[in-house]
């Protein structure tokens, strides 16, 4: 007979007490560790359990997050499925246990850029090599680099990144492509005029490889370097997803307040409402063109996102126009939801197809499985009959293309979610979002492609439905920001940003630096004096803004002014390399190499990987009679980026001042192949020949 109860089978104090003995015991810690003994657990006296713990909770610029390895202790079968998913995969420090890659033909010359690069194992470190051969066959400007991250988690692909002394990221120019199982230039790599060594990783790349740093507040606001501490997170980890668990963790494990609000401290996507339930998967997913990505809120950090919130709210979506090209013809990796969205089947579901239709986030799906499980997903919403081939191509199978004859009627996605190649990354196949009706042929879907960069006409915004969140000026200040963000130089973006700039919040530093930063960039230095100084008005001090302003008065030939504006920047923050290295250049160009060589050398041991700052420290020294030093440096230089045509001529000279002719010649032969600007090299090798 059942019992009627009016009230919990325990008191609320007897269940708190238990589910902490409970959970105390998962953890390993006596439950005395909660507090003095007599100290109600839910006591503003009471220690907090995660200190208690010894759990570390980050502060900053991203609060209230807590090691992956705390949820494991309560979730650990999640925890344990999870690390089979390519979110959990994808950053990481070298180690011997998760290499994938074929270490023995690692060696590839790259055709066109005639470099040869090598990936060399030792027990679970890499180090990355890259060198050029001289018209005898030997090999110059030799670049050595140890690997101190992995990103991706090789179901498809893996890069590789370096950190420099002030927590600089940097992608080394080669990847491992699993679906070839062989190495290849990284994506964006595989052209003559590529950026070597010198791609510096942002914090908005980092945004969706790895879960977020524990860094000071206001480390991640726009203008602020991109530098991240040498103990990072490793994979994107739970509480992308989840939210910031700390406050979950504390309740259960301090036993206050109630199941309930245990819940509601962490977010569980799939109890959203559909736009933000999507929002989670689409802040990283959801990316219509690599070649101009969305552009983050003017008043957001790049961390300040947290699931659950809306998603436009952080961020402004962009999508390119291309002449003659619907977007349903563009196709790139990270095409997932965009390419669903522009589905039949998304649009007429009502919010009811998502992400999460066909992929748990914690689980990935068995080779073996996978026909059946989204067979499944489809006969949620069809017909087991519906599949008709006379419906689909009008003729039967024998419409079909050949290689989808023999499928099985039971796998839908290899007809209507095909794999195919992606525009951007060109080595890798994906499956198709787009829900097709009718199957396309996949040898036209698989076959070869090469890089190329899209031609663009137009950027557009993207918003959700009904929503007028970024109208007028705003609007049009996004849009141009979104363009100039891309190291573009393009006056047409400088001038549509500053038409528009003053019919928007006038109080906004963010745009103003945009602005002034592509002044900068199409040579308009009076211009950009003019913005940064209305800048230093609404944020003085700001150490971005008078670096630009030193680089504008310089660009207008006002010398004295630039130095003095780098001179007290250097004195306030002198770990800036930018700062150092500028204001090393105006001594050096002003005849002052003495007073220029300590500048030049802090830029150098600041960012080791800068060729300039080797450059004009070899050139100092040169001057200074120090030869030695002087040919290091140049060494140094050519290693990092062998196209710079000054770096052949400065070593030449100095190999010539130490009687070895023919080593200057071999660096000057040399460099009319690899520089990008030979043509002095051209001119000293004619007056050398000259009677």
């Amino acid at each position: 007979m059942p019992i009627a109860m009016s009230g919990p089978i325990l008191p609320t104090a007897a269940l708190r007490v238990t589910r902490a003995l409970i959970l105390f015991a998962l953890v390993g810690v006596p439950t005395t560790a909660q507090g003095a003994p007599g100290t109600p657990a839910d006591s503003p006296s009471a220690v907090d359990p995660l200190v208690a713990l010894g759990v570390h909770v980050t502060g900053g610029a991203a609060p209230g997050y807590v090691s992956d390895q705390v949820c494991a202790r309560c979730h650990p079968d999640l925890a344990e499925s999870y690390r089979q998913v390519g979110m959990f995969q994808s950053f990481y420090r070298p180690a011997a246990d998760r290499f994938i890659e074929d270490f023995k033909r690692s060696r590839f010359v790259h055709g066109p850029s005639g470099r040869h690069y090598e990936m060399v194992r030792t027990g679970d470190d890499l180090l990355f090599r890259r060198w050029e051969e001289d018209d005898t066959g030997q090999p110059i400007n030799l670049f050595e680099r140890k690997v101190d991250w992995v990103m991706g988690s090789g179901h498809h692909s893996r890069v590789y990144l370096y950190q420099t002394p002030l927590g600089e990221l940097y992608q080394l120019p080669t990847a491992w492509y699993t679906q070839e199982q062989g190495w290849g230039m990284a994506p964006g790599f595989d052209r003559p005029d590529h950026l070597g060594v010198i791609r510096r990783v942002p914090r908005e790349c980092m945004f969706c490889h790895n879960a977020y740093p524990d860094v000071p507040s206001g480390n991640d606001a726009y203008g602020e370097p991109h530098r991240f501490p040498a103990d990072l997170p490793e994979g994107t980890g739970c509480q992308r997803c989840h939210g910031p668990g700390a406050e979950h963790v504390r309740l259960i494990l301090g036993a206050r307040g109630t199941i309930q609000e245990a819940r509601e401290a962490i977010v569980n996507p799939g109890r959203l409402p559909p736009e933000r339930r999507n929002d989670v998967c689409y802040e990283c997913h959801m990316q219509p063109s690599v070649a101009i990505p969305g552009v983050r809120r003017f008043d957001r950090n790049d961390y300040s996102f947290r699931p659950g919130e809306r998603l436009a709210d952080y961020r402004v979506a962009v999508d390119i126009v291309e002449p003659g090209r619907e977007p349903g013809d563009r196709f790139e990796i990270n095409h997932h939801p965009y390419r669903l969205e522009q589905s039949t089947c998304f649009r007429e579901s009502g919010g009811a197809l998502s992400c999460l239709t066909c992929h748990d986030p914690h689980r990935k799906v068995p080779p073996e499985e996978r026909a059946a499980h989204y067979r499944s997903a489809c006969l949620d919403c069809h017909e087991a009959d519906a599949c008709s081939l006379d419906a689909m191509t009008g003729a039967g199978a024998d419409a079909l293309p050949q290689a989808l004859r023999a499928t099985d009627p039971g796998d839908c996605v290899t007809c209507h979610m095909p794999l195919r190649r992606t525009e951007d990354v060109v080595h890798v196949t994906m499956t198709d979002h787009l829900i097709r009706r009718t199957p396309e042929d996949p040898e036209k879907l698989l076959a070869p492609r090469q890089e190329r960069d899209p031609e663009i006409v137009d950027v557009v915004l993207l918003e959700e439905p009904g929503d007028a969140g970024t109208q007028g000026a705003l609007r049009e200040a996004y849009r141009a920001v979104a363009v100039i963000r891309t190291g573009a130089r393009s006056r047409d973006a400088v001038d549509h940003l500053d038409k528009h700039l003053d019919a928007i919040a006038p109080d906004l530093i963010v745009p103003r630096l945009d602005l002034a930063e592509a002044q900068l960039n199409v040579r308009l230095a009076a211009d950009a004096e003019v913005t940064l100084r209305t800048v230093l008005e609404r944020s003085p001090g700001d150490p971005q803004a008078r670096d630009w302003l030193a680089l504008a008065l310089a660009g207008q030939g006002k010398l004295d002014a630039a130095e003095a504006v780098l001179r007290a920047l250097a004195a306030e923050h002198p770990d800036r390399p930018e700062t150092q290295f500028n204001l090393g250049r105006i001594l050096l160009g002003t005849d002052r190499p003495e007073a220029a060589l300590p500048f030049l050398r802090r830029a150098t041991e600041l960012r080791p990987n800068q060729a300039a700052a080797w450059l004009h420290l070899g050139r100092a020294l040169a001057r200074l009679d120090r030869p030695a030093e002087a040919r290091e440096a140049s060494l140094r230089s050519l290693a990092i980026d062998p196209t710079e045509g000054r770096a052949y001529i400065v070593m030449a000279d100095l190999l010539r001042a130490q009687g070895n002719e023919a080593e200057a010649q071999r660096y000057l032969r040399h460099g009319l192949r690899a520089a990008k600007n030979p043509e002095p090299i051209q001119r000293a090798l004619e007056e050398e020949s000259a009677p």
